[in-house]
């Protein structure tokens, strides 16, 4: 067989189906297309670590006017204690650290008027392990890596272990600079 005539066959092939094509084909490809679309967008969103993030997005609160205001109580920062924090924050953004805040309760108001560091025994840019905060402290704050909001099983024992002494003590993450989210 000559090259042409193998071609001329397989253009009459191309041009000439030996049946019409089905009228649910064109919407069946089209479906089959958005469905494995979704399935990849999926996969993308809820993957780490796009998925933790948007859920630590949703879960936490940005700070407004040194104000965390959670709807059934709210968290205030003193100007003096804010800017110590986020000096901490912007000096110590390669590992997690912790630090204890003290101040005082008032009806559903935490005030924040003083921070110190304990002593930390390790840290990682994922992990701190530090000494337990003195009974005075009101709210137990750490930091994880940049937007990464959601405390984990770890800190949820930390809290509980604290909140038995002291039943009144939050537990904040602190994923940005004005970023943060509570735990009670």
């Amino acid at each position: 067989m000559k090259p042409e005539d193998l071609l001329q066959d397989i253009q009459e092939v191309l041009q000439e189906p030996d049946t019409p094509p089905s009228k649910w084909r064109k919407p069946a490809v089209i479906t089959i297309s958005i469905l494995l679309s979704l399935l990849m967008l999926s996969f993308i969103i809820v993957s780490y670590p796009i998925g933790p993030i948007i859920q630590g997005q949703a879960e936490s609160e940005p700070l407004k006017n040194n104000v965390l205001d959670l709807g059934e109580f709210s968290v205030i920062f003193s100007e003096t204690s804010l800017i110590q924090l986020q000096q901490m924050y912007f000096t110590e953004q390669e590992v997690e650290w912790s630090a204890c805040l003290s101040g005082r309760k008032i009806d559903d108001e935490y005030h924040v008027t003083s921070v110190y560091q304990p002593k930390m025994f390790q840290q990682t840019f994922n992990h701190v392990s530090f000494e337990p905060c003195n009974q005075e402290t009101l709210i137990l704050l750490h930091t994880h890596p940049y937007k990464s909001c959601i405390a984990s099983v770890t800190d949820h024992n930390t809290l509980d272990k604290m909140q038995k002494t002291n039943p009144d003590v939050l537990m904040i993450v602190m994923c940005e600079s004005e970023r943060f989210s509570v735990y009670r």
